[in-house]
């Protein structure tokens, strides 16, 4: 018998099956076709540290009395416009913007008043212009020291940022801050009145030593001796106040100063003084030789006396901090009026 033919498709060996090709995918499929991460729980925010703001109000409270002062200048905004307008040929805008940008320097501030400066009245003497044209600056005027520094260094950086107020420095010495303090304590005292022998007493006292409540404490004092048994410092018994001798002898000195220039002659605690008896009185008490004031001649005795009283010639430094609020609010209203007025203030 033959032998059966198989079929073509029979003969063939049977080949293992390909393996499908695997696809490969763009980075941009392969981000979409990607299953989606669940977003994690965001974590919860932290508090932003809250930033401190430079305040609008600064404390002058907590500087002792006599260690500050304070004044104010009036000065004229028609007068400034009148110099940038008319000499410097500036545009009424941009001259309101020098106005508003100006910052006084010490000398305007502590010498006599000049243009645009003047003295407090209804009308400015040198342009006539009303009140509305007027502004004010106030003047904090501190001294320099250690009683002082720290609460001034946290003023100053408290309105460093602001434009509302500026600070200004001047170089003096302790003599000069003395008898600038002994100007400004004579100037508030009543001198028909008695009782301004205990007044500058007080202001004495709390400037030599500033960490004591005088205040309080001279509400019940009512008379001021020189006590022998205290070698320093000082005590009260009931409405006494008792010194020792060499601060009462000071004391009687710095009262003799005050009387000298606002009074004829010199009234102390012990009855008036010429210039000849003050000087045997402190003599006598041993101030002369306790502030290390030798010789003989009056003038060089006096003149050391009030030297060592005042510091001498150890520097010192004035902060002036001037408050620029009123002014620029003055200057504002004045840039809301109408156009410049026609009638220009007065040259002169």
């Amino acid at each position: 018998m033959a032998a059966k033919k198989t079929p073509r498709a029979t003969q063939k060996a049977k080949t293992p099956p390909r393996p499908k090709a695997k696809t490969v995918l763009s980075t941009r499929t392969a981000k979409k076709a990607a299953p989606r991460k669940k977003p994690k729980a965001r974590a919860s925010k932290k508090e932003k540290p809250v930033r401190r703001t430079k305040t609008d109000e600064p404390d002058f409270s907590v500087f002792a009395a006599e260690s500050i002062t304070e004044t104010q200048r009036k000065l004229c905004l028609a007068c400034g416009m009148d110099v940038f307008t008319r000499l410097l040929k500036l545009a009424p805008r941009t001259a309101f913007n020098e106005i508003r940008n100006y910052n006084p320097t010490v000398d305007e501030l502590t010498a006599a008043p000049v243009r645009p400066y003047f003295e407090p009245q209804e009308r400015c003497p040198n342009c006539d212009s009303p009140s509305k044209w007027h502004a004010t600056l106030r003047i904090h005027r501190i001294e320099g020291g250690k009683p002082t520094d720290l609460a001034r260094r946290k003023l100053v950086s408290s309105i460093a940022d602001s434009e509302k107020f500026e600070v200004l420095e001047q170089k003096a010495t302790q003599k000069e801050a003395f008898f600038d303090w002994l100007d400004h304590a004579s100037a508030h005292l009543n001198f028909d009145d008695d009782r301004w022998l205990r007044d500058i007493s007080l202001h004495y006292l709390a400037r030599k030593e500033p960490k004591t409540d005088w205040p309080a404490l001279f509400q019940n004092v009512h008379d001021i001796r020189r006590s022998r048994r205290i070698e320093e410092g000082w005590e009260t018994e009931g409405w006494r106040l008792y010194l020792n001798p060499m601060l009462f002898d000071e004391l009687l000195l710095v009262q003799y100063l005050v009387s000298r220039s606002q009074k004829a002659g010199g009234l102390t605690l012990e009855g008036r003084y010429t210039f000849a008896e003050i000087l045997a009185r402190l003599r006598r008490g041993g101030y002369l030789r306790h502030a290390g004031a030798t010789g003989e001649d009056a003038g060089d005795l006096f003149d050391h006396l009030v030297s060592r009283l005042g510091g001498g010639e150890a520097p010192v430094r004035f902060y002036y901090v001037v408050d620029r609020r009123e002014f620029l609010e003055r200057a504002r209203s004045v840039q809301s009026l109408p156009k410049w007025r026609a009638r220009r203030p007065a040259a002169v």
